[in-house]
């Protein structure tokens, strides 16, 4: 197993559930309504947020792997990382826009009001980052297994 698949499942382990624990957090007692009502929520998310860094910054330094003092990295794994960044960013950008979207139709057109809570600001902030790097590592999967080893797609 190459050294960015490794991680890839590490990535896509690690902030599915950073993701997730954001979301039982945000979505518990009473939702984004009592989101920000106290810090007891938005210091849970942030725990979540800061677990997922920590444990990704570690399984990025026990994972590296070198031969001579350089990184292993081939032709394959860069061309594989490359079209996964471009997956991952319009995953990020579609993600964005549509959940913009549906936040606006959900308050302004479906329940008539002006104002949402501003805490979907915070949770689309971080949920983008965690979208980010999940989108990555799963396209990065998804493309090693096209390319089935022989580096053709």
């Amino acid at each position: 197993m190459t050294q960015l698949k490794k991680r890839a499942i590490w990535i896509l382990l690690i902030w599915s559930l950073a993701l997730a624990a954001m979301f039982v957090v945000f979505f518990s007692g009473g939702g984004p309504a009592s989101f920000l009502e106290g810090d007891q929520k938005v210091t849970q998310t942030r725990v979540a947020l800061t677990a997922g860094f920590l444990l990704y910054f570690i399984m990025m330094t026990l994972t590296r792997m070198r031969t001579k003092g350089k990184i292993i990295l081939d032709e394959r794994d860069e061309q594989i990382s490359r079209r996964a960044y471009a997956i991952g960013f319009h995953t990020v950008l579609y993600y964005t826009f549509v959940s913009g979207a549906f936040l606006y139709w959900l308050y302004k057109i479906h329940l008539d009001v002006v104002s949402m809570p501003v805490g979907w600001a915070w949770i689309l902030a971080t949920s983008s980052m965690c979208v980010g790097f999940i989108s990555n590592a799963a396209a990065t999967l998804i493309i090693d297994a096209r390319m089935g080893g022989n580096g053709q797609s």
